[in-house]
């Protein structure tokens, strides 16, 4: 993993870390520095271990669980096609009719979670839905975007227009540009706006102010410094010298963009490696690197907070937030229960493939709308309370 001081060492070496000398005692700022760094291999060690437990977790879902999932689900259209058979040799009133649609279209439903229908199961489905498969799949998407919306209109106050929301390359670019115009322009209002201010505020203003002021002035003066170390052309080792002028292109990215961070990051790296040089550091520039190492610390932190709602790991959400050993209790438990679900699935399909009468189709019907609620339908269905069966 990329840090502010280079590559993570998965040994036992310790960060970059300020000591004092004889009975020197560390300034407020020094304490702050290593206090941060600290947190900063912490944190890295957090996310490390959290990131394989996931991948684990992803691995043993895909081997154990999804393919179980998939299995659920094929059987699921089969029950709702053998039940269709069954259906159009009898007759039946509107009402029963409407039932029979709703358990086929919800077996469906259910089925295409896990896989895309292929052309005659998607006739199937438009048979016996009020909506076609394909207008269903474009309502679905019109409301995930209504609801994305809703959401930055509350959040952020931005007005977001559902027709930017494209899925190709060039409107997600589009899309991203008009939320940048538009989180800007709410900010810059925000800051127009008079406000009642506190001496606490007003302080907190004033720190800020001084900060950014900080900022500007060492920005130039760090990329300087980079630029007489890093030059290639000070460089007689090729291999050295290769190696500073891809390090001279990443300052020369940073400073251009203003990263105080990342130029920050490099001149620790090339010019203050070891403790004797942070320890002399003036109080201004250990200011600029605690600006700059709390800012990593803040991203690790919405790093580790997010890491679990990363797409990637959609499929193991529901375990993701419980400790290695637990999830995989979990997952062995659904594992039986996908076990169950099938057999019982495969059970009703065998049962309609036989001959059945129209009472048969109706208590089925009756049974499934009537259960459905239930989390459990399932795995606590009753096969044998089933007249038919």
């Amino acid at each position: 993993m990329q840090t502010l001081f280079g590559e993570v060492d998965n040994s036992k070496e310790m960060g970059l870390k300020i000591v004092a000398k004889g009975n020197k005692i560390l300034s407020k700022n020094q304490q702050l520095f290593n206090k941060l760094t600290k947190r900063i291999e912490t944190l890295e060690q957090e996310i490390s271990k959290e990131n394989e437990k996931l991948n684990k977790l992803l691995v043993v879902q895909g081997k154990e669980i999804r393919p179980l999932q998939i299995k659920a689900a094929q059987m699921r259209l089969k029950l709702a096609i053998s039940l269709g058979s069954a259906a159009e040799n009898n007759k039946f009133t509107k009402k029963q009719s409407e039932n029979i649609g709703f358990t086929i279209v919800d077996l469906c439903d259910e089925a295409f979670l896990y896989f895309e229908p292929d052309k005659d199961q998607e006739a199937f489905y438009d048979k016996w839905a009020d909506v076609p498969y394909k207008e269903v799949i474009e309502q679905q998407a019109d409301e995930a975007k209504e609801m994305f919306a809703e959401y930055m209109g509350d959040k952020f106050g931005m007005d977001i227009d559902l027709e930017d929301l494209d899925d190709s390359p060039e409107g997600m670019a589009r899309f991203r540009a008009k939320m940048k115009e538009q989180f800007d322009e709410a900010q810059q209002h925000k800051q127009r706006q008079p406000r009642n201010r506190s001496k606490k505020q007003l302080a907190r203003e004033l720190e800020q102010k001084a900060v950014d002021e900080l900022k500007a002035k060492n920005i130039r003066s760090i990329y300087i410094a980079l630029v007489k170390i890093l030059h290639p052309d000070t460089e007689s080792d090729i291999a050295l010298k290769a190696e500073k002028e891809e390090i001279m292109k990443k300052v020369t990215v940073a400073y251009d963009q203003k990263d105080l961070a990342t130029l920050l990051k490099l001149e620790m790296e090339w010019v203050h490696k070891t403790s004797e040089h942070l320890e002399k550091l003036s109080d201004d520039k250990l200011k600029m690197y605690i600006l700059a190492i709390r800012q990593q610390v803040n991203e690790l932190e919405a790093e580790k907070f997010n890491l679990s709602d990363n797409p990637r790991f959609a499929d193991i959400q529901q375990y993701a937030d419980y400790n290695e050993k637990h999830a995989m209790h979990v997952i062995s438990h659904e594992k039986s229960e996908l076990r169950k679900i099938f057999k019982n699935l495969q059970s009703l399909v065998s049962t309609f493939d036989r001959t059945i009468s129209k009472r048969n189709v109706v208590e089925f019907v009756t049974s499934y709308i009537e259960l459905k609620s239930k989390e459990d339908f399932w795995d606590n269905m009753d096969l044998d309370a089933l007249p038919f069966y």
